[in-house]
C-alpha cells in the first residue's frame, strides 16, 4: 500500500494527552508515533523529554514482541534522555516518577532475562500522564513548539506520512 504525505492540525496538549491515553492503552507504537509528530518539530530542550518518552513506547513494542535487545537498549537510553527533567519535572509529567518506573523496568527485564521479555506485559509499564494546568508556564520556562508568548497552545500544521 502506498505511503502518501497527509497535513494534519494538531496542538502539543492534544497530542500528549492522545499519547498518554495509547501508552495507558498498550498502544506503544500509535503513542510513539504520535509523540514522535511534535518531537520532530521541537527544536529546544524539551525534544530529549519528548525522545524519552518515545523511547520508553518503543521499549514496550518491543516486549510485547518478546524481544529483549531492543528494550534493554531503549530503557538504559530512555532514562538518560528524561532524567535531566527529573528534579523539576517537565510539561506537567512527574519526570522523577517515570524515570524510577523505567529504572524498574529495566531491572525486571533484566531479571527476567532473554528467554520471555513479554512476561513483563502488562505489569511493568509506568503510567503516562502529565498535568496539562502546567502546562502555559511550562511552555514558557522550556520556550516550547506548538505554543505562543503566554503560554498557550497554537493549533499546528504539519506533514506526516500515512
Amino acid at each position: 500500500m502506498p505511503r502518501t504525505l497527509v497535513t494534519k492540525r494538531i496542538t502539543v496538549p492534544g497530542n500528549l494527552q492522545l499519547a498518554c491515553d495509547q501508552f495507558n492503552r498498550g498502544q506503544f507504537f500509535e503513542c510513539h508515533e504520535t509523540l514522535e509528530e511534535i518531537w520532530q518539530q521541537e527544536h529546544g530542550p524539551v525534544r530529549d523529554l519528548y525522545k524519552g518518552l518515545i523511547q520508553v513506547a518503543a521499549a514496550f513494542v518491543h516486549i510485547t514482541r518478546n524481544h529483549y535487545r531492543g528494550p534493554d537498549r531503549l530503557f538504559a537510553t530512555a532514562a538518560g534522555y528524561l532524567r535531566p527533567f527529573a528534579a523539576e519535572g517537565a510539561l506537567g509529567f512527574d519526570v522523577a516518577a517515570l524515570v524510577a518506573a523505567v529504572e524498574s523496568a529495566h531491572a525486571r527485564l533484566c531479571a527476567a532475562g532473554p528467554a520471555n521479555p513479554a512476561s513483563l506485559y502488562p505489569g511493568a509499564e509506568p503510567v503516562f500522564a502529565f498535568d496539562a494546568t502546567k502546562l502555559p508556564a511550562e511552555a514558557r520556562r522550556w520556550s516550547a513548539w506548538g505554543f505562543d508568548a503566554d503560554g498557550a497552545p497554537t493549533v499546528m500544521e504539519i506533514t506526516v506520512i500515512e
